[in-house]
């Protein structure tokens, strides 16, 4: 597809990109320029029109939104397209929502022009509510974009679906310390707070177990429940959970085939735990459900209700839940306050970010070599992702391209920040330019580390830091080994249009001649600091180290 903007005369046959009215007159977006079209436009002065010319290998947005849709629906939903070329995808019949909110998320990240908002998961709804809608920004998207998001969607079951309201079977089990009227008073309002807030969901709160608190009994107990044939139990604690080895947590984990959640980041409600024996979900309520704002603790047990498995994936992205109330420190408190150190004085050490480079294809070393395990089984880039992290370089970018997805298992887990490059084939510069153009203004210079560098550590990342003078305005630090010149390097921020790596025959060839007189390096005395794996043999000598 080609986009632009056509001079009137010439722009029979441009599909627009956006809705135009003109008096009585709608033109949608998808809309085919006719010529009599063009004489419309030219009576209400239009000299100019934005839109697009279709190529071979391009889809409408409305038969990609067909396709796309087709993969998103499950059981007991059904979608159309309506004239405002969204489409919607609605509750064929009754019954509960069920989405996994981290893949949603994630699926608005596959690609820009594909939009999809949901009602809130685990919603009760009605034959006809319209659950979710399905936006595709542009008039035109290449097959090849929407074959990438429906392989996405292949691996899984379906993004969206329906479950009935079929009644389950919910027991109570109350593990009592004390068992005296302030406890079972506290019991009594969190079991009327949990069947408000879950109603309409078919849960039959049929039947109550009583337990001591200790692990053995209430192991027990939840074994009677499972004798009942309980769908769903829910323990109801004395005391806020510390943690695994709790009383309760540990009763959960002799009796469950597997506890998938012990925790949720929750101030004062953390104790949220989960398992499931065969087909029965076990729920252990936060002691402080009753006092504690459950919007997020209920979504979690509704998910748990209706996942047909559970795993811990299915937990893993629990998003922290904001505090509900602005509430003011007393000020007779401020006076002790404390106040983390703040940043480093102008001429002391220099605000620096750091650049990963990991999204090459690694042709020459007949591998990907950026994946390949050393003996403790991580793969090579995190080698350098981990020296970034630890160094005093903040913030930390990297920059994937190439088996982008496989590295974001890895990244996933860490608080940095990760880029895709998809142009990485057309060569390093361009992660080069991504990366450097996502360096904050606050920062001082920035780092440029290939990930094929598994030797580099935190210390000699801070070696290079410690030789940049905040207050030159042209700088460049390198590493030397006998004079010569070598990754990773230092480029302050008004060379960032010039910066680069030094290549990989910087032995045979003058690098970085123009930056001499501004440039300053860090002697090596040992090489094997400064391997770049490349070749093979390279390759072969990580793994074996």
């Amino acid at each position: 597809m080609h986009y632009g903007t056509f001079n009137i005369n010439q722009a029979a046959g441009i599909i627009l990109c956006s809705d135009i009215v003109l008096g009585e007159n709608f033109y949608a977006k998808g809309h085919v320029v006719r010529q009599e079209d063009i004489v419309v436009f030219k009576t209400y002065g239009l000299r100019q029109l934005f839109g697009v010319e279709f190529e071979e290998g391009d889809v409408s947005y409305k038969i990609a939104l067909h396709q796309t849709a087709a993969h998103i629906c499950g059981k007991g939903l059904g979608y159309l397209t309506e004239s405002d070329g969204v489409c919607r995808i609605v509750a064929a019949q009754d019954g509960v929502f069920v989405a996994d909110e981290s893949r949603l998320d994630k699926f608005n990240g596959f690609n820009e022009h594909f939009i999809l908002n949901t009602i809130p998961p685990h919603s009760v709804i009605k034959k006809g509510d319209i659950i979710a809608s399905l936006e595709i920004t542009p008039p035109l998207v290449t097959e090849n974009e929407v074959d990438d998001i429906i392989f996405r969607l292949s691996g899984n079951d379906s993004l969206l679906s329906l479950s009935p309201v079929n009644d389950k079977k919910a027991v109570l089990v109350y593990p009592h310390l004390l068992n005296d009227e302030d406890e079972n008073r506290h019991f009594t309002a969190v079991v009327m707070k949990l069947v408000t807030n879950l109603e309409g969901l078919g849960l039959d709160f049929k039947q109550e177990i009583s337990s001591r608190y200790d692990t053995e009994t209430l192991a027990d107990s939840l074994f009677d429940a499972f004798a009942a044939k309980a769908d769903v139990v829910f323990v109801l604690s004395p005391l806020r959970s510390s943690g695994r080895r709790d009383v309760v947590a540990s009763g959960l984990a002799m009796a469950a085939d597997e506890v998938v959640n012990y925790s949720l980041p929750q101030i004062g409600a953390s104790d949220l735990q989960v398992g499931q024996k065969a087909g029965c979900k076990i729920i252990v309520v936060p002691h402080a459900y009753d006092m504690a704002e459950t919007s997020a603790i209920d979504g979690l047990i509704k998910h748990a209700v209706f996942t047909p498995h559970l795993s811990e994936a299915s937990f893993a992205h629990k998003r922290s839940v904001p505090l509900t109330e602005i509430d003011p420190l007393p000020e007779e408190h401020m006076g002790r306050l404390i106040m983390p150190e703040g940043k480093s004085a102008a001429g002391e050490k220099a605000d620096i970010g750091i650049v990963v480079l990991a999204a090459g294809q690694g042709r020459r070393s007949g591998t990907n070599k950026l994946m390949t395990a050393d003996k403790k089984g991580e793969p090579m880039f995190m080698r350098a992702v981990n020296a970034a992290i630890a160094s005093d370089a903040k913030p930390v970018f990297v920059v994937t391209g190439y088996r982008h997805d496989e590295m974001e298992e890895w990244l996933d887990r860490l608080d940095i920040n990760v880029l895709y490059n998809p142009a990485f084939a057309s060569g390093i510069k361009t992660s080069i330019n991504m990366g450097l153009k996502s360096i904050p203004s606050s920062c001082d210079g920035a780092i440029l580390l290939p990930a094929d560098m598994p030797n580099i550590t935190a210390a000699d990342l801070n070696k290079l830091i410690s030789r940049f003078d905040r207050t030159a305005d042209k700088q460049l630090c390198l590493f030397t080994a006998k004079g010569v010149k070598s990754n990773p390097v230092l480029w302050s921020r008004s060379l960032y249009d010039k910066a680069d790596i030094v290549p990989e025959n910087a032995m045979t060839r003058v690098v970085f001649a123009e930056h001499a007189d501004y440039t300053k390096s860090v002697e090596v005395k040992d090489k094997k600091k400064l391997l770049d794996v490349n070749f093979p043999n390279d390759v072969k000598l990580f793994a074996d180290n």
